[in-house]
């Protein structure tokens, strides 16, 4: 009989006397669930078992870590020298993750990692270059710097039970920092790298909010000792916080626009960044990225593929040139024609604000619960980019890294000479 593995995947070369075993001792082994009609083939053809049955054997399951992590999936996604492959999936995740959220409410017995509705902080500081991240029911995690290892760490009873909608990394008085929206809980949390409470900023005090307005804080950015914080899922405004005073400065725009694409205006402010002196924000609702200064003067808005709602913007540069990353949180119109049933991550070329790659985690990477993505947010390191990702609903996590190769179909129209 001839064993043929239908997942294309790295095997470890412990995996191969197993394998080798389980050729020679025949049907049986291989598959005994196929025996209940009572008849034996013993001329049987390449029978099909998956990579997944292979490391559920009792000789192989002390491997399913190893293989876990390193390859996953071998599937690339994404345009040129800009694609990437499964790194690490949620099966590296602690295995708190996997217990109830106990703060979901009702009678709930779905795990944490089912509720993801975050995203993630990177320390830049050199040498560092850990990633933090949140979950609510679980706490506050720290991915280490060569991605080997994600630690659940001991977090303020006062954080865990809301969920934390995004995370900035910031140092503030020459001491790092982690702002965490609770957009649940009307406030914005800051830690300390090990999950300790520095400090609760409650709800804004100016108008339309010392009015009573709705507040649902849905992401944060740093710049000169100020917190800006999008009040997204709520009353649409953007403003900023004054962290040596702790007070909010009064500085405030936006305000909500569900009709068309304005300027200052917001259909949903989801998410937002700064990149030299500039604050961007990710207007969701109409899938446009704004940029403004801090000021509040408007400067710039461009679009990202229509229908796909992005929900964060980030940057990274890599030879010398700048691009931002997009996660969108439904499939875009173009692709939705093309089949698609999961959302994408948008690679924008900041000098001509066209997209220059798109990765799709689901349909093309396999990642079956990607349907929504939430935050990716990326790094360049070793020479390479990672995107950090997380999905919502139902929540999930993963690390991409870049590989040189390109996607088969750029492949085949090269050979075909189209």
């Amino acid at each position: 009989m001839h064993v043929r593995i239908i997942q294309s995947l790295t095997i470890v070369p412990l995996l191969l006397m197993p394998l080798a075993s389980i050729a020679a001792q025949g049907h049986d082994h291989a598959h005994p669930h196929h025996h209940h009609d009572g008849e034996h083939h013993h001329h049987a053809p390449a029978e099909l078992i998956t990579i997944e049955q292979v490391l559920a054997m009792e000789q192989n399951r002390h491997l399913s870590k190893v293989t876990s992590s390193s390859a996953p999936i071998l599937a690339v996604s994404g345009d040129g020298e800009l694609s990437f492959e499964v790194k690490v999936t949620s099966k590296d995740l602690p295995k708190e993750v996997h217990a109830p959220n106990v703060f979901a409410g009702g009678k709930n017995k779905r795990p944490c990692l089912v509720f993801a509705h975050g995203g993630f902080a990177y320390d830049y500081r050199e040498g560092k270059g850990e990633v933090y991240w949140f979950l609510q029911g679980a706490g506050m995690m720290r991915i280490n710097k060569d991605r080997s290892k994600i630690d659940l760490l001991e977090t303020d009873e006062k954080m865990v039970r809301f969920n934390m909608h995004n995370a900035t990394f910031f140092v503030h008085g020459e001491k790092p920092m982690i702002a965490w929206p609770a957009n649940g809980g009307q406030a914005v949390f800051i830690s300390d790298l090990e999950g300790k409470l520095l400090h609760k900023i409650g709800r804004p005090t100016m108008e339309p909010y010392s009015k009573k307005a709705g507040y649902s804080p849905t992401d944060t950015a740093y710049l000169d000792g100020k917190l800006w914080v999008t009040d997204g899922y709520a009353s649409k405004f953007v403003m900023s916080y004054d962290l040596d005073e702790n007070k909010w400065t009064g500085t405030i725009f936006g305000g909500r626009n569900m009709k068309k694409p304005q300027p200052g205006k917001f259909g949903t402010n989801h998410g937002i960044t700064i990149h030299k002196g500039l604050i961007y924000i990710a207007g969701r609702f109409f899938a446009r990225i704004h940029s403004y200064k801090p000021d509040t003067k408007f400067v710039d808005m461009f679009p990202m593929p229509a229908g796909s709602k992005p929900c964060d913007f980030e940057f990274f540069t890599m030879n010398k040139k700048l691009y931002g990353v997009a996660s969108s949180l439904k499939p875009s119109t173009g692709n939705r024609k093309k089949g698609d049933k999961g959302a994408a991550i948008y690679i924008v070329d900041m000098e001509t604000l066209k997209v220059v790659s798109t990765v799709k985690p689901m349909d093309e990477l396999g990642l079956k619960k990607f349907r929504h993505l939430h935050n990716v947010f990326p790094s360049v390191d070793e020479g390479g980019v990672t995107l950090f990702c997380q999905a919502w609903n139902p929540g999930d996590f993963a690390i991409l890294r870049q590989t040189k190769a390109v996607k088969k179909t750029d492949r085949e129209k090269g050979e075909s000479g189209k």
